[in-house]
């Protein structure tokens, strides 16, 4: 069966709008943890309906969040002592720092 033009330009356009993703920028932020003040990096990035911010410390992926703070995604294959940044007083330090981006 032969699909007509509009079809394939219809499945062209939605399957690139999925896989479209555009890194906008990347800042180095400070989060206090433990009396210690530690880097971490977060990667804003546009999905196009959304924009997420990827949060990493040193090369370690670590979660992804959106812009009104909802948690997306949260690697809980990260080392131990990473994984204390899911604590609820250490994520709102990362919401605020994304508020303060918008």
């Amino acid at each position: 069966m032969i699909r007509p033009v509009s079809q394939w330009l219809e499945f062209l356009y939605h399957n690139y709008k999925i896989n479209y993703m555009e890194n906008l920028r990347t800042k180095s932020i400070k989060i206090q943890r433990e009396g210690v003040s530690e880097e971490y990096q977060l990667k804003e990035k546009d999905h196009g309906d959304l924009i997420v911010y990827d949060i990493s410390k040193k090369g370690t992926y670590l979660m992804t969040m959106a812009k009104d703070g909802s948690i997306l995604f949260m690697n809980f294959d990260a080392p131990d002592p990473e994984r204390e940044v899911f604590k609820l007083s250490f994520l709102n330090q990362f919401v605020e720092e994304i508020k303060a981006l918008s």
